[in-house]
């Protein structure tokens, strides 16, 4: 019986980064699984080992705090419960987490799901582009999200050389990592998702630093990375007309007061400064979870901002947190990154265990890209989104713990 739990939650836990593009629904049909099979794990292995290390207990912490905000700013202002639902994910994967420090699964499949997804995301953002001749690049989701995931599972495919030499089949290893690499890249770019490349500099940074290959190497391979998407930039019109723009629509802000002459970027920063406004009028607390939309209209009725669509959050994470809940949420919402880096950056730099240093740069990788996919969108009020954050937060580090205390009792 113990085999058989283990076989379907280390099969189910490559579901997750295979599927989250690649089927409708595929991030929720996912959760399902592995939540499904860590509730029995635990149940299985009735009483758990509740004895945690100073960084478990972080990570734990730094999960349970945003939810807990938010839970008594619903409860104490009298809002709807549904505001609830994506934030208690964060507390649902705790289980994950217990569950998969408990015992020891295989890492192949997780590796697999990641490889099969960046391809599937290039693959479907091909077909969209040149079969169905779509101009909007989604997949099955949002083009945002889309393109913010595919950039993503491009870069953990290429992390997967980490593990290089515990293949048996190294020649063919490289060749699907590189190609998964380049497919999840092309997903992206095809999107048009201008958010997900502000990530590419700390995607480099990140491999420069810790990737256990010689300096030259890495400098040769970040060097050809940047001289790749230069050349994208100036033989791809539609990359082009992305990137400049930025610099368009932003001109376009400052010297007109139109709705029609405004594009992503102006309503963007019609966004943040009514979102500004707001925190700055409710710095403590916050206006309450789904407030913004009609603070922002009462700021458009009395000039204070220019005239938008009423959208129902401030396309930046942390701004938003701020308007809704105030410093406090804000506190929250930093130290759910803070925790959460600190568990995986001490794994990377401490343990000498190759496993746990391609999950810990997996992690870091996770937690920065979506810092920084917040910058220009507010990810966590996605099903999807806030699911493979979690969920593969909780696998990693789960993953990880069961490893080190083997290496520990060993």
């Amino acid at each position: 019986m113990d085999k058989f739990i283990t076989k379907y939650l280390t099969i189910s836990l490559a579901s997750m980064p295979a599927f989250i593009l690649t089927i409708p629904h595929g991030a929720s049909i996912s959760s399902i699984c592995i939540f499904l099979f860590s509730f029995i794990v635990l149940i299985a292995h009735y009483p758990i080992d509740m004895a945690l290390s100073k960084k478990e207990k972080i990570l734990i912490c730094s999960l349970l705090l945003l939810p807990i905000v938010i839970i008594f700013d619903v409860i104490l202002r009298d809002l709807r419960f549904h505001y609830l639902d994506y934030y208690t994910r964060f507390i649902l994967v705790i289980l994950v987490f217990f569950a998969l420090r408990t015992i020891k699964v295989s890492l192949a499949p997780l590796m697999i799901g990641i490889l099969f997804g960046a391809v599937g995301a290039g693959v479907l953002a091909l077909y969209q582009k040149y079969y169905l001749n779509l101009h909007d690049i989604h997949g099955y989701a949002m083009q945002i999200n889309f393109g913010n995931i595919s950039i993503l599972l491009g870069m953990m495919s290429l992390a997967g050389l980490f593990m290089v030499n515990s293949v048996a089949y190294k020649k063919s290893f490289y060749i699907i990592t590189i190609l998964a690499f380049v497919m999840g890249i092309a997903g992206s770019l095809l999107s048009g998702t201008r958010g997900g490349w502000v990530a590419i500099p700390f995607f480099i940074g990140l491999f420069i630093i810790f990737f256990p290959f010689s300096r030259a190497y890495k400098i040769i391979g970040s060097v050809s990375l940047i001289l790749a998407l230069i050349l994208v930039y100036f033989s791809n019109d539609y990359v082009q007309s992305r990137v400049n723009s930025v610099y368009k629509n932003t001109h376009i802000y400052y010297n007109s007061s139109t709705i029609d002459s405004l594009n992503s970027a102006g309503r963007r920063l019609v966004e943040w400064k009514a979102g500004w406004l707001m925190f700055t009028e409710h710095p403590i607390f916050g206006i309450g979870s789904g407030e913004y939309k009609q603070a922002l209209q009462e700021k458009i009725a009395a000039g204070e901002v220019k005239k938008i669509d009423l959208v129902g959050h401030a396309h930046n994470e942390a701004l938003q947190i701020m308007v809704i809940t105030g410093i406090i949420g804000l506190f929250a919402y930093l130290s759910l990154y803070a925790g959460v880096t600190y568990f995986f950056y001490s794994s990377l730099v401490r343990s000498h265990i190759t496993r746990v240093k391609y999950l810990s740069f997996l992690g870091v990788m996770i937690v920065g890209a979506f810092f920084i996919f917040g910058l220009t969108n507010y990810s966590f009020v996605h099903n999807m989104m806030i699911l493979f954050f979690a969920v593969m937060v909780a696998v990693l580090a789960g993953m990880i713990s069961r490893v080190e205390r083997e290496s520990i009792e060993a």
